[in-house]
């Protein structure tokens, strides 16, 4: 009776020993792979271009003048500005997988450029000027300047107070 009991004292034994080898394993593979991610997650001055909705985004990078490029990550680690869209990268497809980067995309725009703006879930997107002229998703970037700087002619002012910028927006055509 003395012999079964130790047999099954060194099976819980090995037993624990192997889930803690597998758990610390799992816990390597999974920082591993998110320091790998967060290497290849876009640096703050590159440029993107987004696919899919806001539940469901992509991105490509871009050069900052490809024609393509709709936004240029501006800062990191969250605390955007309101005139600017979260862009959070996760490891997996759920809300508990880990984030690898948080981070703040401002519009990669030039004075002339015209943007669909899209909507609550769609991102914005570059267009030609002449797209759904007179529908209010499409504006042009009438001027670029400085925080706190009037727009004139009606234009409408995206003020980014954390880059201290404004892009004075209007119809595109």
């Amino acid at each position: 009776m003395a012999n079964l009991g130790g047999g099954l004292l060194g099976r819980i034994i090995g037993l624990v020993v192997s889930l803690a080898v597998a758990a610390a394993a799992y816990f390597i593979f999974f920082k591993g792979q998110e320091k790998v991610e967060q290497a290849k997650a876009p640096k703050v001055g590159e440029c993107l271009v987004m696919t899919g909705s806001s539940f469901d985004a992509d991105h490509e990078e871009v050069e900052c003048d490809d024609a393509k490029a709709v936004y240029k990550v501006v800062g990191k680690d969250g605390g955007c500005d309101d005139a600017e869209l979260n862009y959070t990268i996760s490891l997996g497809n759920d809300r508990s997988s880990g984030n690898v980067a948080d981070l703040c995309l401002a519009l990669n725009a030039a004075e002339g450029d015209c943007f669909d703006l899209g909507g609550m879930s769609t991102p914005s997107t570059k267009v030609a000027c002449t797209e759904g002229a007179g529908t209010t998703s499409i504006v042009k970037v009438v001027s670029v300047g400085k925080a706190g700087d009037e727009c004139a002619d009606g234009a409408q002012p995206l003020e980014n107070k954390t880059r201290k910028t404004v892009l004075c927006l209007g119809p595109a055509a």
